[in-house]
């Protein structure tokens, strides 16, 4: 297993749907300040049915007026429309500007947005200062970006200790990408104690949310006894689950083992 080097910083889809993340669907990202407000706004009210129904023109309409009052939920929303030419002409100037407004109302969703937009600019330090405020709002997506930019040193000094940390809060949200990165951390000892055990653990709570590295890293502690009892069935299994998602690796290695074993 190799310590690679991490990739870039993760950004919200926004394609077909305002989904947050692939994990994630509806109107409204739950758990913010102004999600309480939203309902309470006729504007967003009306945008929001218009857009359930398909009506994104309508939709845009509806939204621009709750954004111009003020409203950062529907400034965010905006700007997502705009980012993806839905029900509005496609302009990154216009999805740039309502993030920011959204953003600097504190809306946790927009920053992290906002975060990435700064990143792909190779602006690293605002792109920290906009993904911490993310992470500070509990966002399990900035918090996970913002261990990656510990880690990588990128925005900021390079710390092992905070991306493990930052890593940790994501992970017990649930969020996979982070748990299977701080099994990688533990299978290390890097920024953490070193722990096979802690590492297992990490990589199958990360491989049971479907992420094929994890899979393909806990097959192989399954095939060495690392932190688990060596179990060959278990490692033909999660190989294969990994293989299936596409991951290359563990398809040449399937393919390999399916050779060796006929």
């Amino acid at each position: 297993m190799d310590d690679k080097t991490i990739g870039g910083l993760q950004h919200t889809p926004s394609r077909s749907t305002l989904s947050l993340h692939s994990s994630r669907s509806g109107m409204i990202a739950r758990g913010r300040r102004d999600a309480a407000s939203a309902a309470s706004n006729p504007d967003f009210r009306q945008g929001a049915a218009e857009y359930k129904a398909g009506d994104f023109a309508e939709a845009a309409a509806s939204f621009r007026r709750s954004a111009e009052e003020g409203h950062a939920e529907s400034q965010y929303i905006l700007s997502t429309m705009y980012e993806a030419g839905q029900g509005v002409a496609r302009d990154d100037t216009q999805a740039a500007h309502w993030e920011r407004k959204a953003a600097d109302q504190g809306h946790a969703y927009a920053q992290a947005n906002l975060s990435f937009r700064y990143y792909a600019a190779n602006d690293f330090a605002e792109a920290f200062t906009w993904c911490q405020r993310a992470a500070y709002s509990q966002l399990a997506w900035a918090q996970y970006n913002l261990g990656l930019m510990y880690r990588k040193g990128e925005g900021v000094a390079q710390s092992n200790t905070e991306a493990a940390h930052w890593y940790r809060l994501a992970a017990q949200q649930d969020y996979a990408e982070a748990q299977q990165k701080l099994g990688e951390l533990y299978y290390f000892g890097t920024g953490v104690p070193h722990s096979y055990a802690k590492a297992a653990g990490w990589f199958l709570k990360a491989a049971e949310n479907g992420n094929a590295e994890a899979q393909f890293q806990l097959g192989h502690l399954y095939a060495t006894g690392q932190g688990v009892e060596h179990d060959y069935l278990q490692y033909r299994h999660w190989i294969r689950q990994s293989a299936l998602q596409g991951h290359e690796q563990a398809q040449r290695e399937l393919k390999k083992r399916e050779y060796r074993d006929a």
